[in-house]
């Protein structure tokens, strides 16, 4: 991407839901903008590794795909889509330490399509030598360590304490930890049914579940508080999201914790 393709801040959506009709899946875009010639962007923050990043992104190049065109509009209209994913981790399957990743359609000989998608994968964990300042400031806060590269980490740090301290901030704050509550929702049921198989019985799946969303929450609780760092915020939330009482909710809180690596 060059310089080009600044987004107009009036064009960016947060948590913006693209559906094509009644019968598809509803598509959530983290941070969806358009720049001045029409190309579009999405930005997703990929907390936990659900192994389908591939399908994800080919999923929203469509989505974003389907919205440019009018009825009877030429094709070659179609403007370029990029996706983005920010990780704290390699999602792909292949071993690569690269921090940022940039795949296009190509063929076997080595020929790019030229259909304008382009996936972009940014992970924080890869090897960051050439990667810019501002992008390092952008790992350090995905990997939950003080800011010290670039500006713009720091101008989000502020941000997010903005709306955490604003009138409507509480209600705000919820809204944005909800996709934390649904990946923990998707990571007990998966560990539910690994657990219900290899036991054979329903009360093994049952305890399989919840062991799971266990797992789950322990493991997104140090994200939760690396957002308010406030142990009464994430307790509150832990209550109201998850349904659990003040005595479980500190029980898992220091669970959590608990197991966090100390800083050296």
């Amino acid at each position: 991407m060059n310089d080009t393709t600044n987004c107009n801040a009036s064009e960016i959506l947060i948590v913006r839901h693209l559906k094509t009709d009644y019968l598809s899946k509803a598509g959530r875009l983290d941070i969806h903008c358009t720049d001045a010639y029409g190309n579009q962007f999405d930005i997703e923050l990929q907390m936990t590794n659900e192994h389908n990043v591939a399908q994800r992104a080919k999923y929203y190049h469509a989505l974003m795909t389907n919205h440019m065109l009018t009825a009877g509009e030429d094709y070659q209209n179609l403007k370029e889509t990029y996706v983005i994913f920010l990780c704290p981790f390699n999602p792909l399957a292949i071993e690569q330490q690269r921090a940022v990743g940039h795949y296009r359609m190509i063929s076997e000989e080595g020929d790019y399509l030229n259909d304008g998608t382009h996936t972009l994968i940014l992970n924080a964990s890869g090897d960051w030598e050439g990667v810019s300042d501002e992008l390092k400031g952008i790992f350090q806060l995905v990997l939950r360590q003080p800011v010290s590269h670039g500006q713009l980490g720091a101008q989000i740090m502020d941000k997010i304490d903005e709306i955490k301290h604003s009138k409507t901030g509480g209600r705000k704050y919820m809204e944005l930890t909800g996709a934390f509550w649904q990946d923990a929702r998707n990571e007990g049921r998966k560990e539910g049914k690994k657990a219900g198989i290899k036991i054979g019985e329903r009360r093994g799946k049952k305890e399989g579940r919840k062991e799971g969303t266990a797992k789950a929450i322990i493991k997104l609780i140090p994200d939760l508080f690396a957002l308010s760092n406030d142990r009464q915020a994430v307790i509150k939330i832990l209550m109201t999201k998850m349904g659990l009482s003040q005595e479980q909710a500190e029980s898992y809180y220091q669970r959590a914790m608990a197991a966090e690596p100390k800083e050296k």
